[in-house]
């Protein structure tokens, strides 16, 4: 693990796989059913013929089984594209991966924001190859590095302002791209970008964007600075074992006041929040199995609750893109 990896600061596909498997089911129960009947002994038992046949039925089972999980593995999708986002009266552009599902769409989308530059390969490839396997566009955006924000010891602090500007920008620029459902179009951040995502639907601001989120996703955010009044679908998953963390966004979640802010109940879209038990933050970082304390912040791999958050974020974003 680098440097930039330690201070900053992957799938559970059964479901496509399950459904890609459904396609082989007939033929495969057609092979399983010609194994039977050359593998069935007569009244005088198997035959030289029947038993090569038999063989040859059950090597032909076996192949047919391998590669239909082989393929059923495989999302169905087209190659990540590198992108460069533009931003409005910067002399710099957003660099970006773009995933897309086979098909003409118009498909969903979800926007990523890693926490750090230095993880924007990881997300793509840990959280975007999953989310495209689930027929969604995916676009990883570094919303860091082109502002001479490095990765490295910045990553535990909080993130500018004019990153909400800048997410504003990419969802204009995916908007304006091909076979995307511009009505249906998901933000999710991590750590630092989690609290981006809340900050980037909160009414307040919200409601100034020429167009708006469909839903927002924050993993193990801060919280303490979010009002929590959302104009838009919102879910926090933090690790249980994250005791400030958890607290902070349970009383958000709630509207309840905290350190240095005042909240009402009852206020915006209602958010949605989901503590995993025996999780850390940073449980889906694959990077973190030998867990890290950064600037008190104790950074744990967990497999378990990397896989029941996808299933939560799967079951989200169906629900909301309704």
């Amino acid at each position: 693990m680098n440097e930039d990896e330690r201070s900053g600061l992957c799938h559970d596909d059964s479901e496509p796989r399950q459904q890609g498997m459904s396609r082989y089911l007939p033929l495969v129960g057609q092979t399983r059913h010609r194994a039977e009947a050359a593998c069935k002994p007569t009244s005088w038992g198997l035959s030289m013929n029947r038993l090569k046949g038999c063989a040859l039925a059950t090597a032909a089972l076996v192949a047919l089984l391998a590669t239909a999980s082989t393929l059923a593995e495989q999302p169905s999708a087209k190659p990540v594209q590198e992108v460069k986002i533009p931003l409005n009266y910067l002399p710099f552009d957003l660099k970006g991966y773009l995933r897309r599902p086979d098909g003409n769409g118009p498909f969903q989308a979800v926007i990523l924001l890693p926490i750090c530059g230095a993880f924007l390969d990881s997300v793509d490839q840990n959280w975007g190859a999953a989310i495209v396997s689930w027929g969604y566009v995916v676009l990883t955006l570094d919303v860091f590095t082109a502002r001479g924000i490095k990765s490295g010891q910045t990553c535990p602090y909080p993130a500018p302002p004019e990153t909400v500007e800048d997410v504003y920008q990419a969802l204009n620029w995916l908007v304006a791209q091909q076979n995307i459902d511009r009505n249906r179009i998901f933000l999710v951040g991590f750590g630092r970008t989690g609290t981006v995502a809340l900050s980037t639907v909160e009414r307040d601001v919200a409601t100034k964007a020429k167009r708006r989120f469909r839903g927002a996703v924050a993993f193990y955010p801060a919280c303490g600075t979010n009002k929590g009044v959302m104009a838009a679908a919102s879910l926090v998953i933090v690790g249980a074992l994250d005791e400030n963390r958890f607290e902070a966004c349970r009383k958000m979640a709630e509207g309840n006041d905290d350190i240095g802010i005042s909240r009402q109940h009852g206020e915006g879209i209602p958010i949605e929040f989901v503590a995993l038990p025996d999780a850390y933050s940073g449980f889906d970082v694959p990077q973190y199995q030998e867990p890290v304390e950064v600037h008190g912040v104790h950074v744990e791999f967990s497999k378990a609750a990397t896989e029941r958050s996808k299933e939560i974020l799967q079951r989200f974003l169906r629900a909301v893109g309704q």
